[in-house]
């Protein structure tokens, strides 16, 4: 049977004593809706917001109000526990004597229809509970007879409560004006929470009662019952007691098939329509996925172009822990299923996650093997915290899984942050770290090397320094260890060098291949020579270019070939072509420039490595003075940390002067730039400033890049600037003179005899504008023969005129005269010392 029905005109909703209603609510409530429908799950403060709605005046005329229980199931029940209300009210006439009998179980039913139909003063019917009323077919009849009474009888007004969306919400809004409140209206913001919090005498944060409003998805009895339960613990607010009030109301569900879905859909994060079938195998799965969404206990988000559910944190870690308490065996299953679904989906990182929890630890340790290097650097965290919950004794016979709990989780930073993610993808570079692997090293690496090793490797390529310093610097600390062996320690040692000079701290990685332990190895005879030497060899060269060293050439020409087209391949073309265009022609130039430029094809997009063989092509080209090339090699070159001081270079090698200054100011705004880019930005200012005349924040540019050169060993990013603007801006200073590179400086004869030479005042594409000039009278005919825009031609004339001393066409024909006369005897003297 319906609630028994004391004989009072209003029948209020329970309402807890220590409440928060949202006065917005109680608005909805009083806009007199002919039909207002207040859904939500148990919990969601229906009754609660009836109650405080009923004690404040409610509607201002005369109110019946019905909490309905599982008896009403029945309809015959229904109508009988409503006719009872309203007789109790004094609205319905109790039953005659001798009355003409109504079909079997209809008499009730007809009596409140009729009554109700011919109501003529205003009368609000609250059914509380209202989930209850009938069921499957007598629940849409039930719904239709209450719509069809408010829309016909304009003095009516109904007010349900249901924990479920049914026809009377759906098809009754169409046939009347209806108010929803949905659990989205009922949920505790932050705000809220901390109100009802004081309500209770709980003290609470700001930032607690964020995370509780969060955490529950706003659910207000989930809350309350934290909050009351953490005031009989002295006021310290505990989450986990969350626990009891969600298994409660598990416990509490009739149906069996609805509480497996809830305890198994809420394992993983999110969900779709698709998953929810696979842990729920069942036919009225795709009905309980609608009820539990309608109901608010999902979250829903459209993600690309499909429906993903997830429950609240605090509900989901609670249904998980009532799984995993009540039924363990099922929780591997779920995970089981979990694991093979995104196996299917290569969601590499979900499987190591599942199959984790599943006790897989093959397939957990197959992942790792094939992924290793994506999940190291882009996913730390989730690797680190999939390795704790294994057990030690596994954990001991997988390399990887001990690195993740012992080595991984030093590098995260403190306090449980999560990292940053890496400024590149480390895309895939299986070739390069399976180098390392068993099979390459015929057994002279010990795994836990091997995974430091390949860990350093993805880390350099990811963009992250600090990481790969610290993968490489555990490895051969781990080497050093006694049963540890040399070959670990070489390619560990020779790793650090690498990273510091892909880092551009060239004299910080040429004390590294100082190192004794990699005395001879660069000889043929040598252990450990085909494992490190290539390795050895490129680090050296790298090193000897940014250094600009004497023995350059003999150290580019001893990296040996390799084979496999991948990124290390890629570094020795990227090594080859800038050393190529120090000294040499247009044609090499222009060789070297296609090279790099099939070397992207090899590379995937978007990776470290392809970006820096894509701004090292733009500098060779700059470098042989094939602007315009350089331009359009650049045309869709995005802006990075690697690449923004070449957009910078590219603005000053065009004579826009101003433009370059603000690139490479912007780029020094940059995070994560290296010592070579930052010593390219200060030079392409210090430069900029020197060709408008502003010497003194040209010389403070240079004095910032010299200082950055002196910190590193840095000496080819000089070569951003002529040799006359840096002598002019060194001064007679004789350190800062020995900087620039001894052997691309003129012979003393041909400085002391002839001064300064046109090639070491103007930049390339200056000296092409300048031979034009003898052609060409201005500026337009200027541009037409070179390609240039009218406003370019005319910036390079000014910047040569500036440049020159002079201030029209002819004084800079005579000047340039005058330059190449006092140029030919350093020319003759030069010969005669051959």
């Amino acid at each position: 049977m319906v609630a028994s029905l004391p004989a009072v005109l209003e029948l209020r909703p329970r309402t807890a004593r220590e409440v928060e209603v949202d006065p917005a609510l109680i608005a909805m409530l009083d806009a007199r809706a002919p039909l207002t429908v207040v859904r939500g799950p148990r919990g969601y403060g229906k009754s609660t917001l009836l109650g405080a709605w009923l004690a404040t005046g409610g509607p201002g005329h005369t109110v019946v109000s019905l909490a309905l229980t599982r008896e009403a199931n029945d309809a015959a029940e229904f109508w009988a526990g409503v006719a009872g209300a309203l007789e109790a009210a004094g609205v319905l006439q109790r039953e005659r004597a001798g009355a003409a009998p109504a079909p079997a179980g209809d008499t009730d039913r007809l009596r409140v229809l009729g009554a109700l139909g011919a109501r003529r003063t205003p009368l609000t019917i609250v059914l509380d509970s209202y989930h209850h009323a009938g069921r499957r077919d007598a629940a849409a009849e039930i719904d239709d007879d209450l719509v069809e009474l408010v829309r016909q009888n304009d003095q009516l007004y109904l007010v349900v409560a249901t924990r479920t969306m049914r026809l009377l919400e759906t098809s009754g809004s169409l046939s009347v004006d209806a108010t929803i409140i949905s659990p989205q209206n009922l949920r505790l913001d932050a705000v809220a929470v901390s109100a009802l919090a004081r309500r209770l005498g709980v003290p609470i944060s700001g930032r607690d009662a964020g995370r509780l409003a969060d955490g529950f998805g706003g659910w207000p009895a989930a809350v309350r019952d934290v909050l009351v339960r953490s005031r009989s613990e002295g006021g310290q607010v505990n989450l986990a007691l969350a626990d009891e009030y969600i298994a409660s109301m598990v416990r509490d569900l009739r149906h069996e098939a609805v509480r497996t879905f809830l305890l198994r859909a809420a394992v993983p994060e999110e969900f779709d329509a698709e998953v929810a079938q696979l842990l729920a195998p069942q036919d009225t799965t795709p009905q309980i996925l609608r009820n539990v969404r309608a109901a608010g206990l999902l979250r829903e988000e459209i993600r690309d172009g499909r429906r993903a559910y997830s429950f609240a944190p605090i509900v989901r870690q609670a249904l998980v822990r009532m799984l995993a308490e009540s039924r363990p065996e099922e929780l591997r299953e779920v995970h089981r299923i979990l694991m093979d679904h995104h196996a299917r989906a290569d969601d590499h990182l979900r499987v190591l996650v599942h199959a984790v929890h599943a006790g897989a630890w093959e397939t957990a340790e197959r992942v790792l093997e094939q992924q290793w290097h994506h999940i190291v650097t882009e996913e730390p965290v989730v690797l680190v915290a999939a390795a704790q919950l294994i057990p030690p004794e596994v954990a001991a016979a997988h390399p990887r899984f001990r690195v993740a709990r012992e080595d991984v989780t030093g590098s995260l930073p403190p306090g449980g942050d999560r990292p940053p993610a890496p400024p590149w993808r480390t895309g895939d570079i299986r070739g390069i770290t399976a180098e390392f692997a068993p099979q390459r090293t015929h057994g002279r690496v010990e795994p836990t090397s091997v995974a430091l090793l390949q860990w350093g490797v993805a880390a350099v390529l990811a963009g992250d320094e600090s990481a790969a310093l610290y993968a490489f610097g555990r490895a051969r600390s781990r080497a050093q260890e006694p049963g540890g062996n040399p070959t670990s320690v070489r390619l560990a040692t020779v790793g650090l060098a690498m990273t510091h000079a892909i880092y551009a701290d060239a004299d910080i990685a040429a004390r590294w291949l100082a190192d004794p332990v990699l005395a001879g190895v660069d000889r043929p005879d040598h252990e450990d020579h085909a494992l490190v030497g290539p390795w050895l060899a490129q680090a050296a060269a790298l090193v000897a270019l940014d250094r600009l060293d004497d023995d350059l050439a003999e150290r580019v020409a001893a990296m040996p070939q390799r084979h496999r087209r991948d990124e290390v391949w890629a570094l020795s073309v990227l090594v080859s072509a800038l050393h190529a265009s120090l000294d040499g022609g247009p044609a090499d130039v222009a060789r070297w420039a296609a090279n790099l430029r099939a070397a992207r094809h090899y590379l995937p997009r978007g990776g470290l490595t392809e970006m820096l063989v894509r701004t090292s092509e733009v500098e060779v080209l700059l470098a042989g003075g094939l602007d315009a090339a350089a331009r359009k090699a650049a045309e869709d070159l995005p802006v990075s940390v690697v690449s923004a001081a070449t957009h910078a270079r590219l603005a000053l090698a065009a004579g826009d002067h101003r433009r370059a200054m603000a690139r490479a100011r912007a780029a020094l705004e940059m995070p994560g730039l290296t010592q070579r880019s930052v010593m390219e930005c200060w030079l392409v200012v210090a430069a900029a400033h020197h060709a408008l005349g502003e010497r003194v924040p040209a010389r403070a540019a240079f004095v910032r890049a010299v200082r950055a050169g002196e910190s590193s060993g840095l000496r080819r990013p000089f070569l951003v600037i002529p040799r006359g603007v840096f002598t002019a801006l060194a001064g007679a200073d004789p350190q800062v003179l020995a900087m620039w590179p001894a052997g691309l400086a003129p012979a003393p004869d041909a400085v002391a005899a002839g001064g300064e030479e046109l090639t070491e005042i103007l930049t390339p594409r200056e000296l092409e504008v300048l031979q034009a000039l003898h052609v060409h009278a201005g500026a337009v005919a200027v541009a037409r023969e070179l390609g240039l825009s009218v406003n370019t031609a005319k910036s390079h004339l000014r910047s040569i005129y500036h440049k020159m001393r002079v201030t029209n066409r002819a004084e800079a024909l005579r000047r340039a005269e005058e330059l190449d006369r006092s140029a030919q005897p350093a020319t003759v003297a030069g010969g005669s010392d051959e």
